[in-house]
């Protein structure tokens, strides 16, 4: 038993169980996010490549990063609500800023949970890092078929 003491002090019960319950959250928002951007771009750059223009395949590209920005700063203010809500963090704006600072792991500022939490900024740092290298592959997927269909504008005579 003396083992899972240790564990326990390195993870506490409540930290694991609340992070791990938003983490999982987040994961599943981030899953729709991703499905639905993914299914937009297939279903664009098909429709892009019938007649191909590379201002279209930009328009695409900016769009799509736009909605990524958006789905990672919504991901963000959840992580900050569940701290507000959950009373560990006393003001929005500091929860805010907490909250992103750690979710993109830049770990700057000076605020730290209180303590028995502090744990709980790892378990946000990893689902950051598990969202933004799934955004990562999008992100790829998205600019090799948008240089497609320039490619495709290019080899067509139009720009």
């Amino acid at each position: 038993m003396p083992l899972l003491q240790h564990l326990s002090e390195v993870m506490p019960a409540a930290d694991l169980l609340f992070g791990g319950v938003m983490l999982t959250l987040v994961m599943l928002v981030h899953a729709v996010g991703m499905r639905w951007t993914s299914n937009h771009v297939l279903r664009r750059s098909t429709a892009l490549l019938l007649r191909p223009r590379r201002w279209r395949a930009d328009l695409l590209t900016s769009g799509t990063v736009f909605v990524l920005l958006g789905l990672d700063l919504f991901e963000m203010f959840a992580w900050a609500a569940s701290l507000v809500v959950s009373g560990l963090v006393p003001d929005w704006r500091t929860a805010g800023f907490f909250a992103g600072n750690t979710y993109t792991t830049i770990g700057y500022g000076n605020f730290i949970l209180p303590d028995g939490w502090k744990m709980l900024a790892p378990i946000i740092a990893i689902s950051g890092l598990f969202t933004f290298g799934w955004t990562g592959s999008v992100l790829v997927d998205l600019v090799g078929r948008c240089q497609k269909i320039k490619d495709a504008a290019t080899a067509g005579g139009q720009h």
